[in-house]
């Protein structure tokens, strides 16, 4: 294997988001531990903040991630690059990729993110697009057993060839909590369906709700909508809608416990990112979220879909400072040790050697 290898990460989404998020973290521990990254998306954020943290990116110009277009500009691009291996991420950006036929090993990362919001039709398309690319790949990830179980069990992909790598976080800074300083929960994502935002603003409707205040970080398409929500519930006067968050530590820092409402999640990124900062998670019991918080030991799971289940287990959990404390303390704990940048970037290397040989 050449030293330092070097590595396209591809992703067809250049936004704030989870996936994007994902591979900046991951070109940031290649490039510590000696490899040689390369970020290949679209114009937009991801980009901007590879420029400023000194990571190469790049990407086709305009028109250049439509499924015609698409892959022979990747390939042009990529052969100009000269990478050891590509990883891509996401079934977009997987899907061009295995259409440019590079010749290169190819490892791929299933976040499945859009996989749930999509119809019957769209979704046996995208079951026979991931089949398609597993024969491509050299080896798949998994972000979690979750994902995993879906792709083996739903999809019929091979277990044999998916290695679960959870998502890692940065730490943000944050330390244990003795106990809650008052009652704000806050949830943070785009504000789309499949997160749930509307069940936390119906939770604040429920009678254990009564005295707890929600701040929503996130932007997307449902805000009008949930807006009205708040309105018609009549607790628009305990909502605050920050819109885009740049300093996630600043946001948990004025919280006392955040909500991970998903209806459904591959992992659940924003849940590891609350416990970094030391604050207790109330969570859907949907996809990856059980396997981050391991309840009840480092944070607390709720039925799907329950908006007073989340009322009642938070305005508990708000009025019990010793169990606050140990849950703060256990979420900190675990996401050091389970989650951290660098094991997911010790992991993710380990599969490239098993792909380079």
């Amino acid at each position: 294997m050449p030293f330092p290898p070097r590595v396209a990460l591809v992703i067809a989404d250049s936004s704030r988001s989870g996936g994007p998020e994902h591979v900046l973290l991951q070109a940031l521990e290649l490039r510590g531990s000696g490899w040689g990254p390369v970020v290949v998306c679209p114009e937009g954020p991801l980009r901007q903040r590879c420029a400023a943290a000194g990571v190469p990116s790049l990407g086709p110009e305009r028109g250049g991630w439509d499924p015609i277009s698409g892959p022979p500009r990747l390939r042009q691009l990529l052969r100009r690059v000269g990478p050891d291996l590509v990883h891509t991420h996401g079934l977009r950006a997987g899907g061009l990729v295995r259409r440019a036929h590079l010749g290169l090993p190819l490892v791929h990362t299933h976040h499945l993110d859009s996989w749930f919001t999509r119809g019957a039709v769209r979704r046996l398309a995208h079951a026979h697009e991931l089949k398609r690319l597993a024969r491509a790949a050299r080896l798949e990830i998994a972000v979690s057993q979750s994902v995993r179980r879906f792709l083996v069990e739903e999809v019929g992909l091979d277990a044999a060839r998916i290695r679960v790598i959870p998502n890692g976080v940065p730490s943000l800074l944050g330390e244990p909590r003795q106990g809650p300083e008052g009652c704000r929960v806050a949830t943070l994502s785009s504000l789309i369906p499949s997160k749930g935002v509307d069940l936390a603003i119906t939770a604040l409707a429920t009678p254990l709700g009564s005295r707890l205040r929600l701040t929503v970080g996130g932007s997307g398409p449902e805000l009008p909508g949930l807006l009205d929500l708040a309105t018609g519930l009549k607790v628009a006067d305990r909502v605050d809608f920050v819109g885009l968050v740049e300093d996630r530590a600043a946001f948990f820092a004025g919280c006392d416990v955040a909500w991970v409402p998903s209806r459904q999640e591959p992992f659940g990124l924003v849940a590891c990112e609350a416990m970094t900062c030391g604050v207790p998670v109330v969570a859907a019991r949907v996809g990856g979220l059980p396997e981050i918080l391991d309840p009840p030991r480092a944070g607390l799971c709720v039925p799907p879909a329950n908006p007073a289940a989340f009322a009642s287990v938070t305005a508990a959990l708000l009025g019990d400072g010793e169990r606050y404390a140990r849950l703060s303390r256990a979420g900190f704990d675990r996401a050091a040790d389970e989650f951290s940048a660098s094991r997911m970037g010790a992991r993710t290397r380990q599969v490239y050697r098993e792909v380079l040989g």
